[in-house]
């Protein structure tokens, strides 16, 4: 049978380690911080950038985060290229998880077509975060008919602001 002072010592064990849980996270969590209510940039390896913008990130378990930004397209091979796109979705900052899409439809190009990614968060060997995704492209094809594209986007975070204009600009020089 426990006395008195064991319990009170494994309660207040208890509590020092559920307060540092909370205060000092594992490093499994070390993303979380840096993305809930930011703005950050994003860059994929065909060449294509993103400004994500997370925001009204609650508090209740699941904690989500209404995504939102732009995406300016620079992908070799597609249309509306080069400038931005509004992006909305959401991403959960328990499981990392993030989807969001694209109407490609601007006051530039109306391509008649949207795209959706799903994917997580993780990062390279170099320590850089990355958002691994799938992509599912639904577009008009010239016969008439519909069809859905899929592929893979990896999408790496860049530490510096990006502009709308300077999307427009660095889209237009490449």
């Amino acid at each position: 049978m426990m006395n008195i002072k064991s319990i009170v010592t494994l309660c207040l064990t208890f509590l020092i380690t559920a307060i540092l849980g909370v205060v000092n996270p594992s490093p499994a969590y070390a993303f979380e911080a840096q993305l809930a209510n930011s703005t950050t940039h994003w860059i994929n390896q065909g060449g294509s950038k993103m400004t994500l913008v997370l925001a009204n990130c609650g508090v209740s378990q699941p904690i989500v985060c209404q995504a939102s930004g732009t995406y300016v397209n620079n992908e070799p091979g597609y249309k509306c290229q080069g400038s931005p796109y509004p992006l909305t979705g959401v991403y959960y900052i328990n499981t990392q998880t993030i989807s969001w899409s694209v109407a490609w439809s601007n006051g530039h190009d109306d391509c008649q077509s949207v795209t959706g990614w799903t994917g997580y968060l993780g990062s390279n060997s170099s320590g850089q975060l990355q958002f691994l995704t799938d992509w599912n492209l639904a577009y008009a094809t010239s016969g008439g008919g519909r069809t859905i594209q899929q592929g893979k986007d990896t999408f790496t975070k860049v530490p510096h602001p990006i502009s709308s204009q300077s999307l427009l600009k660095d889209s237009q020089s490449e």
